[in-house]
């Protein structure tokens, strides 16, 4: 048992390894930071690809600044309630000192004549709808979104209906076919769209276990296969439900003649 458990904490710290909070050094903008913030400010409708942690709020943020700093008003689009708000206070800790941060979604509407607005996605569509938009910078986050069957035409219609004096930021980190969707898009604004692409994960992604009586584990051992114990806490319980099945269907089984 003391040579099981040894092997378990040598797979947990193999895994957590180089896990730790960063050394505090001076920021530098990646290239691919610099070439998007580049093509916003020449006027360029510009679609951002990459990984979730590569740094594409940095991105909206110096687009941000250059934009109010113009006289115009930005709007930062996200698609879940949830998302608008972690948005808004993370904005509101930036800008609360230099410009107005106002907040529109379908529960909550704070100082919606603001210079920025973070708002879902669909409050923003509607105030197209309106014809009440007067954005210079448009952002739109999760822009993947796009494809879902149901939300997916808010996104389009976003862009359809975005007039041509504004700019559009598009962000995300999931798109594989992003020549055709700027290929669309410049159709439909008649612009060109800059696309900055980046595949490298700044941060590794791994994935782990946490297991009920070990804790955290990674998924796969060296050799790319599901881990030993990950495999029998998912064989045991698959046995203990399919047992309790039985179990229940026995007793529903006994006493048919039961009221109706």
């Amino acid at each position: 048992m003391g040579g099981s458990r040894r092997h378990i904490h040598q797979l947990r710290d193999d895994f957590l390894e180089g896990i730790s909070v960063p050394e505090n050094r001076p920021f530098v903008a990646d290239d691919f930071q610099t070439e998007a913030i580049k093509h916003l400010a020449d006027g360029y409708d510009t679609l951002v690809i990459a990984p979730t942690g590569a740094g594409k709020t940095y991105i909206a943020i110096e687009a941000i600044r250059h934009t109010v700093s113009e006289g115009k008003r930005v709007v930062y689009t996200a698609p879940l309630k949830a998302l608008s708000n972690a948005k808004y206070a993370e904005f509101r800790r930036i800008f609360h000192q230099d410009f107005s941060v106002g907040l529109l979604t379908g529960d909550r509407k704070i100082e919606g004549d603001s210079q920025l607005v973070v708002a879902t996605t669909e409050i923003y569509r509607n105030e197209l709808y309106r014809y009440s938009e007067n954005y210079g910078l448009v952002v739109l986050d999760e822009l993947h979104y796009l494809a879902d069957p149901q939300r997916g035409p808010v996104w389009e219609e976003s862009i359809i209906l975005a007039p041509r004096s504004a700019k559009l930021l598009m962000l995300s980190a999931s798109i594989s076919n992003h020549q055709e969707i700027a290929n669309w898009i410049s159709g439909i604004r008649n612009r060109e769209v800059k696309i900055v692409r980046v595949q490298q994960r700044p941060v590794e992604m791994r994935f782990g276990f946490i297991h009920p009586d070990f804790g955290v584990l990674p998924l796969t051992n060296n050799s790319g296969e599901i881990l030993s114990e990950v495999d029998r806490y998912y064989n045991e319980a698959f046995a203990r439900t399919a047992s309790l099945g039985k179990f229940r269907r026995g007793r529903n089984g006994r006493g048919g003649g039961g009221r109706r």
